[in-house]
């Protein structure tokens, strides 16, 4: 009963996010604003009418209702409890549904806020939210329905499947969901702005806060992602350039480019025109990253399974495309930079040629994925490119994205002073020259190659980013400790409290440091290797030993498979200065295969251990004789854990630079010539 009613609550979402959209745009038309707040107050219905119908699929999921076939698909009579509920998201049509519940949420809140100085956009912004959700809901209804019926129910269904099992997975995708629909509410203020022929920066100042949010699900949903992969998939990494990961990559470094951007349209109103394309470019790419996903046009262990969504995806995203471009082009009249850019030589010349280098890693990123697509459609034939072209083509890019974090923040506005960059440059270049001569004796002198050279020089321009950084922490904090005689934590507090956005934003280039040295450790020094062992015989691996203990079938974690599992002891195989002694206790790992019998798979699960710097990590790849010897996939993760911490830190970052400790002050807008808006 209740699924039905969920059924019914969605079409009623449509149909009221259709008359939101029509008569927010004819109350702007008629300078009406009782349309408007009549548009308004249906496009927030969408978001309880929506967690109805979620609840309708949760309540057949709980009920065991497999006469609905999506139920069937995703669930069993052994499914825990709690991963029934997480099975809304487990596969195409549930996950579709979840997309616009969370995007129903953004647009709720959206409308529910207060709306003064910018209330002249509400109309057009109502509009824009309420078409792209309702062509969601739409498609949802008519190509991935989640309420649709057996007419002769199963007795049981196939359970979720056992990849998404996992705590990663069961986070990461409403996360990274949560990422690409938040964008939706800064692209729609984008969109309102051009309608209305605005030339000021009011949608960006009123659209800020929004735009972060959706940054920082989207920045959590890629490094959960690359925990699950390093969890689950047994092949001892955390990216492999996959097309699931690259299309949620591209949206994030158009995102990433759009905040820097920002700020100089803000500061020196510059960059008008460039913003409003990269924001467009934001939104279009997550469009275009649902539609390869959810039509299963590339292969991918994330990717669904091939569906009817392409053409219409493939539709949606020309008219959008055309739409945005329409009034782009429309407004170039009104989108013309208050200043013009004096010299590259200051920071908003870095800026630019950050942006550059973004939208340059984008663009590539989107093209190499792209390529099966357009060959197939050309000549017949999918012609793929590896991990080694992306790590060869974008990786580069990113490390130039690296130095430009630290030069930036040395630049001043319109001019900066050459000597005074020197000098505030020593202390970053003298960190640079002493972490990679560091590195250099420790790692490279072991195994010297020209690829472990690159890797030192590498680290270097790390540390020099990291040291340029921490320097403006140590400059802020030293000068309120002078002028107000503040104690050290108490002048580091007030500064963040001050200028939240500009400190939090350089918290987030620290946590892209760690990271980025996390992924030279693991790229240049991770290794692996497979080897045989007998029963109770030890090999070892890059100064590890591992003694085989043995094999034995374990209770499964869930009811409705069956777990095999090796023993193994890790030692020191030899010494490590300057404390690790050979023979040394590492620890004690258990790898194991899962098989599932209903659904007919087998997965791998690693196990993990080692230092924070070092991780080990061990797959049982295959036995023999009952487990008189067995084969296992050794690898050695150097400095893997700093990926983690990096994502960590980028997220602590966000929370400094969103949480306003005292209210900003708005400018008053500058208004371009229109006619016909409500609320002018």
């Amino acid at each position: 009963m209740l699924t039905d009613v969920g059924f019914y609550a969605v079409i009623l979402a449509l149909l009221v996010l259709v008359y939101a959209a029509g008569i927010s745009v004819v109350g702007a038309r008629r300078n009406d604003d009782r349309l408007v707040q009549s548009g308004r107050t249906a496009a927030s219905l969408a978001f309880p009418l929506m967690l109805i119908g979620a609840a309708g699929i949760w309540a057949a999921l709980l009920n065991n209702d497999y006469g609905v076939k999506y139920v069937a698909s995703v669930s069993s009579r052994a499914t825990p409890l709690f991963f029934r509920l997480t099975a809304l998201w487990g596969a195409q049509d549930g996950s579709l549904l979840f997309w616009c519940l969370l995007m129903s949420i953004f647009v709720f809140f959206a409308m529910r806020r207060p709306w003064r100085e910018d209330k002249s956009l509400l109309p057009y912004v109502t509009a824009t939210m309420a078409l792209v959700l309702a062509f969601f809901i739409g498609l949802t209804l008519v190509s991935a329905n989640p309420f649709a019926r057996f007419d002769f129910p199963p007795p049981d269904g196939r359970g979720l499947n056992p990849l998404l099992r996992h705590p990663g997975m069961i986070i990461h995708p409403p996360v990274l969901y949560a990422g690409f629909t938040g964008f939706i509410v800064p692209f729609a203020f984008c969109m309102a702005s051009l309608i209305t022929r605005r030339s000021d920066d009011l949608w960006l100042r009123s659209s800020r806060r929004w735009t972060l949010v959706g940054w920082v699900f989207l920045t959590c949903g890629l490094v959960l992602g690359g925990r699950w992969a390093h969890d689950v998939l047994g092949w001892g990494g955390y990216w492999a350039w996959d097309p699931v990961e690259n299309k949620s990559l591209v949206p994030w470094l158009l995102g990433t480019a759009f905040l820097h951007s920002a700020m100089i349209q803000e500061k020196r109103g510059m960059f008008k025109n460039w913003n409003v394309a990269l924001m467009m470019l934001t939104f279009g790419s997550i469009v275009w990253a649902t539609a390869i996903v959810r039509s299963g046009v590339l292969t991918s262990v994330h990717a669904f399974a091939q569906s009817s969504m392409g053409p219409i995806f493939l539709g949606f995203l020309v008219l959008m495309l055309s739409g945005m471009l329409y009034f782009w082009l429309t407004r170039l009249d009104v989108l013309k930079s208050d200043n013009q850019l004096d010299r590259m030589f200051s920071r908003e010349g870095i800026f630019l040629i950050q942006n550059v280098v973004f939208v340059s890693s984008a663009i590539t990123v989107f093209a190499l994925t792209s390529l099966p697509i357009a060959t197939e459609a050309f000549s017949g034939q999918r012609l793929t490119v590896g991990p080694p072209y992306f790590n060869a083509v974008v990786v580069p890019q990113f490390f130039v994205l690296v130095v430009l974090m630290g030069i930036a923040p040395l630049m001043a506005w319109a001019r900066a002073n050459g000597k005074t960059v020197a000098r505030q440059s020593r202390v970053g270049l003298f960190a640079a020259a002493l972490v990679a001569a560091l590195w250099f004796v420790t790692f490279t002198l072991r195994d010297m190659s020209f690829w472990t050279v690159v890797a030192a020089l590498l680290v270097g321009l790390c540390a020099y980013s990291l040291a340029i950084t921490l320097m403006e922490f140590a400059r802020g904090t030293r000068a309120r400790m002078t002028a107000n005689r503040e104690n050290a934590p108490t002048a580091l507090a007030r500064l963040f409290g001050r200028n939240q956005r500009r400190y939090g934003g350089y918290f987030i280039h620290l946590g892209v440091v760690v990271l980025a040295i996390g992924a030279i450790g693991k790229g240049f020094f991770g290794g692996d290797a497979i080897r045989n062992v007998a029963l109770n015989d030890t090999f070892t691996y890059r100064g590890y030993a591992f003694t085989y203990r043995g094999l034995q079938t374990v209770p499964c974690e869930f009811n409705d498979c069956q777990t095999l599992q090796a023993a193994l002891k890790v030692t020191r195989a030899e010494a490590a200065p300057p404390f690790a002694q050979a023979g040394d206790f590492v620890g004690a790992i258990y790898p194991h295969v899962d098989r599932y019998e209903v659904q007919q798979f087998t997965s791998t699960i690693a196990d993990i251990t080692g230092s924070f710097n070092e991780e080990v990590y061990v797959i049982l790849s295959a036995w023999e004789d009952e487990g008189a010897s067995a084969t296992f996939t050794v690898y050695i993760n150097p400095l893997i854990n700093w990926v983690w911490l990096g994502g960590v830190l980028m997220v602590v970052g966000f929370f400094l630079a969103f949480w306003r400790t005292a209210p900003e002050t708005v400018a008053r807008p500058v208004l371009a010539p229109a006619a016909g808006v409500a609320g002018k």
